[in-house]
C-alpha cells in the first residue's frame, strides 16, 4: 500500500515552526538511518542529561496510518465506518525523547529537547 501524505505530529509552536518542523523531520529521517546512533544524537546537539539531572534513555520514533474514519451514526449508537482508499491513507509520524532519574521519567518533543540544549 502506497502512503500517499506524511506529516510529523510537531511539538513546536508558530514562531518557528517551518524551521523546526524541517530540521524535526531531517533528524528522523536521519536517525533512522544512522550506523552511530549515539554519534547521531552528539552531532545534532541532543543532550545526554539535562540540567535537573535528567538522563537521555530512549529516543522514540513512532509511525500512525490512519485507514479510515468512524463517526456515529444518526439515531444510532453504532459508529458508521468509512475506510480510506489507498490514496487517502496518511501516515503521521511522531518524535519524542524519554528522560529518567530514579524517581521520574519525562517524555520531551524535539523543542523542548533543542531549547534544553542551548
Amino acid at each position: 500500500m502506497d502512503v500517499h501524505t506524511s506529516s510529523v505530529s510537531h511539538d513546536h509552536d508558530a514562531a518557528g515552526g517551518e524551521d523546526a518542523a524541517l530540521l524535526e523531520e531531517a533528524f528522523i529521517e536521519g536517525f533512522r538511518h544512522a550506523g552511530d546512533k549515539a554519534g547521531f544524537l552528539r552531532l545534532a546537539r541532543v543532550p545526554h542529561e539535562l540540567a535537573d539531572g535528567l538522563k537521555l534513555v530512549e529516543v522514540r520514533i513512532a509511525d500512525a496510518f490512519e485507514v479510515g474514519t468512524a463517526t456515529p451514526g444518526f439515531g444510532t449508537a453504532e459508529l458508521v465506518y468509512h475506510p480510506f482508499p489507498a490514496a487517502m491513507v496518511r501516515r503521521t509520524t511522531r518524535l519524542s525523547f524519554v528522560y529518567r532519574t530514579l524517581r521520574e521519567t519525562r517524555e520531551l518533543g524535539w523543542s523542548q529537547v533543542m531549547a534544553a540544549s542551548s
